[in-house]
């Protein structure tokens, strides 16, 4: 299966990173303005086995996902597995560690099956990647505004 890795390096502690990540607001505040996500149902704080329901245009259209928190390490490690959306499989892990310079790593993992049919011929794993890649430059950059500043 396809594999998107990203890292992004944070001048703020692990702890305070990782609860910035619980919060569903704050994917908002984070994410591409231009994919238009709104949460249909999420909670404030994510917990294990939360589920957020969530809409993005992506691709020419609305994408409705439905996506539920599968594990939960505190303060290391955030996974989340889609249950219900376009992908055939897509498992999003986030993990964070300090360095000895204090500094928070946050890696994301992202493991994905493109859809079949007549869409998974537009939508290839190519073009996901490139997807990903654009998007997580705007939301590492946005993150390290609101978390180092």
């Amino acid at each position: 299966m396809p594999e998107f890795l990203t890292s992004v390096s944070l001048k703020a502690p692990q702890q305070q990173v990782y609860d910035f990540l619980l919060r569903p607001e704050n994917v908002l505040k984070v994410s591409p303005p231009d994919i238009g996500l709104q949460f249909v149902q999420a909670p404030d704080v994510i917990r294990l086995g939360s589920v957020i329901e969530f809409k993005i245009q992506a691709w020419g259209q609305v994408q409705v996902f439905l996506h539920e928190i599968s594990e939960l390490v505190e303060p290391s490690r955030i996974v989340e597995r889609q249950v219900k959306g376009l992908f055939k499989q897509w498992i999003h892990e986030h993990t964070l560690a300090t360095g000895a310079d204090g500094i928070t790593l946050v890696t994301d993992k992202i493991v994905f099956e493109p859809p079949g049919g007549l869409v998974g011929m537009l939508l290839t794993k190519n073009r996901i990647l490139d997807h990903l890649e654009d998007g997580y430059f705007h939301r590492h950059q946005k993150m390290k505004k609101l978390l180092e500043g």
